[in-house]
């Protein structure tokens, strides 16, 4: 299995969705960006699927900067790779096999399609983030979005509590 095989089943699947592809990254722009990125092991002999939802408003706060052409999911609010939502075990697929391709088009469609579907409003985003337990990951850029959300949707003192548990420092310090 080459990957333009899987670049090619996965573009079938997304562009008819409205998905626009640059590389093995795929963006769909609306209220939000939905994000769906290929992701390739650096010894290049198995591939795995990250995904994200970036919100704009959020994004110009955090970085105070444009956005890029195109949106990959590290930059997103909420991001998430595809074996988090398969049984929450990191999944990788191997290049070699010629199954490869039509099984991640399928985790795509199954797993990925919902999740961003369903996280599309802030409100949805916020509990991503609760639910993944970022405060306890201490992760900053991840408890400003929080923060961000919350203030957002009118818990100004939970957004308040958030970045004074963040300006502490980090645990253990």
């Amino acid at each position: 299995m080459k990957q333009i095989d899987i670049v090619q089943s996965l573009y079938a699947l997304l562009k008819p969705l409205g998905f626009k592809k640059k590389k093995a990254v795929w963006n769909r722009s609306g209220k939000s960006i939905e994000v769906i990125d290929f992701q390739v092991s650096k010894a290049g002999n198995s591939a795995t699927i990250n995904a994200g939802v970036l919100d704009r408003d959020i994004y110009a706060l955090l970085w105070q900067k444009s956005l890029p052409d195109s949106v990959d999911a590290s930059l997103c609010t909420i991001r998430v790779r595809i074996g988090e939502l398969i049984g929450g075990l990191d999944h990788w697929w191997p290049l070699a096999e010629s199954s490869t391709a039509s099984e991640v088009t399928r985790a795509v469609q199954d797993y990925v399609l919902p999740f961003l579907q369903r996280t599309q409003s802030r409100e949805a985003m916020g509990d991503w983030l609760v639910e993944t337990d970022v405060v306890r990951k201490r992760y900053p850029p991840d408890i400003l979005a929080l923060a961000i959300i919350k203030d957002n949707l009118g818990n100004n003192t939970e957004a308040r509590e958030l970045l004074s548990e963040l300006k502490k420092g980090p645990a253990n310090a």
